[in-house]
């Protein structure tokens, strides 16, 4: 395999995708497994603050810049042309260091990528703009409060981790 296997969990607004990955993540981890993740959102985002010197030099029209420190290592990159929605997968992936075993991908529902889509009980079983690429499974939510996060069991995550597992290989 020339890469990181990529899953995504796609699903609409408030489903649950980036709580399911926060509990995903770690269990994957302790299974010895080096995880990468991308979020994709459909609106602009601001990953510095205004003032600080990395935020200066972006906005002085630098078409990259690094942020170092001992620990991380942050990347802005301007993508250039006009705004869109469509941002490539295979930039996002690109980014990302050698040596991850898997990258969970958060969004980027038009892209032919394995997923698990996320759908609440009242819902048909597959939305249709959420059934391309193969879909492994088919997680129901279960109805929750205006602004509540949707709670997943331990059993689910475990289940949803040994498919990843068994679809990477192993470390």
């Amino acid at each position: 395999m020339s890469g990181p296997a990529v899953v995504s969990v796609v699903g609409r607004s408030g489903s649950g995708k980036t709580t399911l990955l926060e509990l995903l993540i770690p269990e994957l981890t302790a299974r010895g497994l080096a995880v990468g993740a991308v979020k994709h959102t459909s609106h602009g985002f601001l990953a510095d603050r205004p003032g600080k010197d990395s935020y200066r030099l972006y906005e002085s029209g630098a078409t990259s810049v690094a942020l170092i420190s001992g620990q991380q290592l942050a990347t802005f990159t301007r993508l250039g042309g006009e705004a869109s929605s469509d941002a490539s997968i295979d930039t996002a992936l690109a980014s990302l260091p050698r040596g991850l075993d898997l990258v969970l991908v958060e969004g980027f529902s038009w892209e032919p990528i394995p997923r698990f889509v996320l759908v609440p009980d009242s819902e048909p079983p597959i939305p249709e703009h959420l059934s391309h690429g193969e879909v492994l499974r088919v997680v129901k939510i279960p109805p929750q409060r205006e602004g509540e996060k949707p709670e997943f069991t331990r059993t689910l995550i475990d289940s949803l981790a040994d498919e990843i597992t068994r679809r990477v290989g192993g470390p």
